[in-house]
């Protein structure tokens, strides 16, 4: 990982090369040595000069302005692009001084291009990012400002290096897969620059880490991605590498959501908030199964517990394994089944055949004027009913049709409630003919 555009302003604003106006208590050993650091001065070529910091290392390894030496060499390795000697430089450095700006700022800046960082690096770096956001006050002090550096550019360096160390704490817990650490330390560095583009898509993948044991901190991680992918002001991700990650967060919301409802409005919301707000909520797809169950089961209890039953099992009746349903759990079963056959199903009379003392019912259980059941009786019934009369049943299921839907019952006369048969008047029996006169 390339060190980015802030860390490279930190670091190499910050470095103050070869300070040769020492206090007086520190001397050259001879004109050797200041002639040798002379020229290592006003050297503009690194390769060179690292050569004679090496000469000088070795000809005086104790010489009073080892500081000096160290400084020139952190910013010799940081021309050279070898940013682990530059690290392990800065950290000899911070031994001399802990609170050395020089120091400090480089090692939080180089662990990113470690590759990869070992154990002991990130040690080393989580050491100096809290000691950053624990003593800015006696790093960043006045008398601490570097001669190339305005009152004013030293005072901003102050909340940017803070905001930047608080990152560098996340981006080491995610480097220790400590997920949760991570998701921590990256919300608390958006706190502080919001602008960050790059933590929220480092803290989006924390939180979609932790998917198995917080499933539930998916839509959190889905709010980072849209972040990362929408936002496009300063210090946003570049724009070639937002529209794969707009592509990723559509294809995880879908999977989360079922669909890509509402997918806009949390691009819309995410690219105006780095954070989101505190009741931020995609509904997953276990959520809306869960609330289309709830609303069903209000429903069936508003219906009241036999059109509750019915409309279970003309559901799954109609679901595309109906016909199994059928076969496996209704068919030949005694409906409703009520405890002791208190329950019955209720519908009202649609038609009749035949017409009198008819062996065949049809009638409407869900709505009034609408056939959904058959009740086929072995022996007729006695007389005829009005269509629209209220009827009581309970029966063995036999067959059943989707379209139209009709579930057919066989059912004892017994298990029939409600028939009020009318009388019918008997035919008029016709009279004989009359025989003719002889």
């Amino acid at each position: 990982m390339a060190l980015s555009t802030t860390t490279r302003t930190i670091v190499t604003a910050l470095v103050a090369f070869l300070a040769i106006g020492v206090a007086q208590e520190k001397k050259w050993k001879d004109m050797a040595e200041y002639d040798l650091v002379t020229s290592i001065d006003k050297d503009p070529n690194p390769q060179s000069r690292l050569a004679n910091l090496d000469k000088w290392a070795k000809d005086y390894p104790q010489s009073d302005f080892g500081d000096v030496r160290a400084r020139a060499y952190l910013l010799t390795y940081q021309q050279l692009n070898r940013p682990k000697d530059a690290f392990a430089k800065a950290t000899e450095l911070l031994k001399l001084d802990p609170n050395d700006v020089t120091a400090l700022t480089s090692i939080v800046g180089y662990i990113y291009q470690m590759n990869p960082p070992v154990p002991a690096d990130l040690d080393t770096a989580e050491k100096a990012s809290q000691h950053i956001l624990s003593d800015l006050d006696a790093i960043y002090a006045p008398d601490k400002k570097p001669a190339n550096q305005t009152a004013e550019q030293w005072a901003k360096l102050k909340p940017d290096m803070k905001a930047y160390a608080q990152r560098t704490l996340g981006w080491i817990a995610l480097q220790r897969k400590d997920n949760g650490k991570a998701e921590e330390e990256f919300t608390k560095a958006l706190q502080l620059d919001p602008t960050q583009a790059q933590v929220s898509y480092w803290l989006a993948g924390a939180v979609l880490a932790q998917n198995k044991e917080k499933p539930e901190k998916q839509q959190i991680a889905l709010y980072h991605y849209a972040r990362a992918a929408a936002y496009d002001g300063p210090n946003a991700l570049p724009a070639a590498s937002r529209p794969p990650v707009l592509q990723f967060f559509q294809r995880a919301y879908n999977t989360y959501h079922g669909s890509a409802e509402g997918a806009d409005k949390v691009l819309a919301a995410a690219k105006t908030s780095a954070l989101p707000p505190a009741d931020f909520k995609i509904p997953s797809t276990v959520d809306i199964a869960k609330g289309k169950a709830e609303e069903e089961e209000k429903a069936k209890a508003a219906l009241g517990p036999m059109l509750g039953l019915w409309t279970t099992i003309k559901t799954a009746l109609m679901a595309p394994d109906g016909q199994t349903y059928f076969d496996s759990s209704v068919k030949e079963a005694g409906l409703p089944g009520g405890a002791g056959g208190v329950m019955k199903f209720k519908g009202k009379l649609i038609s009749m055949s035949p017409a009198v003392r008819p062996k065949t019912l049809v009638l409407g259980v869900e709505k009034p004027d609408v056939g959904d059941v058959t009740l086929q009786f072995e022996e007729p019934l006695a007389g005829t009913m009005d269509p629209g009369a209220e009827l009581e049943f309970e029966g063995t299921a036999k067959a059943f049709t989707k379209e139209p839907f009709m579930l057919t019952f066989e059912v004892e006369k017994e298990q029939l409630v409600g028939w009020m048969p009318k009388r019918v008047a008997p035919a008029a029996k016709k009279a004989a003919p009359k025989k003719k006169a002889q």
